[in-house]
């Protein structure tokens, strides 16, 4: 079970465009679920749907609550370990039986009994049977089980949702046509915002971390070695896994095996990467856990300039012309636009790759951004690599938009593809009816 929580750096980002709508993403959060916080972010072109998901995620966690819980004494949980055999829920048998099967898998690393008598499980009558002084501990793999089932819940209640993320206190997974940027927090910061260890792009799949946390007891691990019985090493493990229950459970065995041990037991299972971060606070990896990584932010002293001809074109009944540069990442998906120059939305939808795909959507851009059209000439547009919320983007792929429409004239759009990074980047567009030549240029600011 995790107890180091992530970073949602991404939690509000758009989602992937369609060709002419982009869905937006709705972000949900409550405190007090399984005794931590719970955030939900669905994307979805209709609010309902967002609502429905959430709905049914909370509703799924409540009843999984009752079933699982070790705090609680009403759980399910509770009666099975008051007693010597127990005929199962579903649910309850799924999580027993997942951790025997880990407990296998890590050689004892991961162990709900403690170290004593592994449960005897019949998987037909589904009953488990144990000694009577017997206790099941399922933290370590419980919660990530509540999150793929909260998850299942809310895919069925919102069908037509593109996207979900589901994060309850640092364990989550991610579900659909988009990757999601999470961070992982560093178990020595002192201040719960400092920056993570290491930021993660994530597209269906999930993530926990176990290791040093606030059930720690002065500096002492809450996590038990089971071949010891004493407290674990304060070693912490984030693990990528194809399911939340598999990511807990392996992240809570790779946080009290010696680190050798951990990657080489992760290396060797399907779809999954893990990082393992020593006592001395060493960094263990397996080999395609970089493949997972986000990019760093774009540079704080980095910025970008847009430049702009506008032709006078020789005709009679000239009008100047409306003009919208704006960016977005190598998908097309929205990041910020710069310029509006024309405040007439009847004439400013004439710019229709913008006004398809971004501005419909966001009809407030036009009132806080558009100035009237200027006379033909050179114009410089800059961007300091934040999006519309102010967040700063990662460094990587993105297309440069211009897009120039006249009453009585043509139209032309433009896009210019840059890689943005720590070094300085030049790029160009020739001149193209409505627009002329273009000029993208990205490196210190002076």
């Amino acid at each position: 079970m995790s107890s180091s929580p992530f970073l949602l750096a991404a939690l509000a980002a758009t989602a992937p465009a369609a060709e002419t709508v982009t869905a937006p993403t709705w972000s949900f959060h409550a405190d007090h679920v399984l005794g931590t916080s719970f955030d939900m972010a669905v994307t979805a072109t209709d609010p309902a749907q967002a609502q429905f998901a959430f709905a049914a995620a909370r509703a799924e966690i409540a009843r999984l609550d009752a079933v699982l819980s070790g705090w609680r004494a009403d759980s399910e949980l509770a009666a099975l370990n008051g007693s010597r055999t127990h005929a199962a829920s579903r649910d309850l048998f799924a999580v027993v039986q997942a951790c025997e099967a880990w407990r296998i898998a890590s050689d004892g690393a991961f162990d709900a009994a403690l170290g004593a008598c592994a449960p005897g499980l019949d998987r037909v009558a589904r009953t488990i049977a144990k000694p009577a002084d017997a206790r099941l501990d399922l933290d370590g793999a419980a919660k990530g089980y509540v999150i793929d089932q909260a998850l299942a819940a809310a895919r069925r209640a919102a069908p037509c949702a593109t996207a979900m993320m589901i994060d309850i206190g640092g364990d989550l997974t991610c579900w659909g046509d988009r990757a999601w940027t999470v961070g992982v927090s560093d178990p020595a910061a002192p201040q719960d915002n400092a920056a993570p260890i290491a930021l993660l792009r994530v597209s269906n799949r999930a993530l926990a971390v176990s290791g040093p946390g606030a059930r720690d007891v002065d500096g002492v691990s809450h996590l038990i070695d089971p071949a010891t019985g004493q407290a674990a090493p304060r070693r912490q493990a984030a693990v990528i896994a194809r399911t939340a229950l598999d990511a807990d459970a392996l992240a809570t065995a790779l946080a009290v095996l010696p680190p050798a041990r951990g990657v080489a037991l992760a290396q060797g299972l399907p779809d999954v990467e893990a990082m393992i971060l020593d006592e001395a606070g060493h960094r263990h990896e397996t080999p395609g856990w970089a493949s997972c990584q986000a990019q760093p932010p774009l540079p704080a002293d980095f910025a970008l300039t847009i430049q702009v001809d506008l032709p006078k074109v020789e005709v009679a009944n000239y009008r100047k012309p409306y003009l919208i540069v704006w960016v977005t990442d190598a998908d097309k998906n929205p990041v910020k636009t710069l310029l509006i120059l024309g405040t007439k939305r009847d004439y400013q939808e004439d710019n229709y790759v913008w006004w398809r795909r971004y501005g419909r959507k966001n009809p407030g851009l036009l009132d806080a951004l558009a100035k009237p059209t200027r006379a033909p000439g050179r114009y410089s547009i800059g961007w300091d690599g934040a999006d519309e919320a102010g967040k700063r983007m990662p460094q990587g792929a993105y297309l440069i938009h211009v897009e120039a429409s006249r009453e009585h004239g043509g139209h032309t759009y433009q896009a210019i593809p840059v890689q943005l990074g720590a070094k300085a980047v030049n790029a160009a567009a020739p001149a193209q009816d409505e627009l002329g030549a273009l000029k993208v240029v990205y490196g210190k600011r002076k």
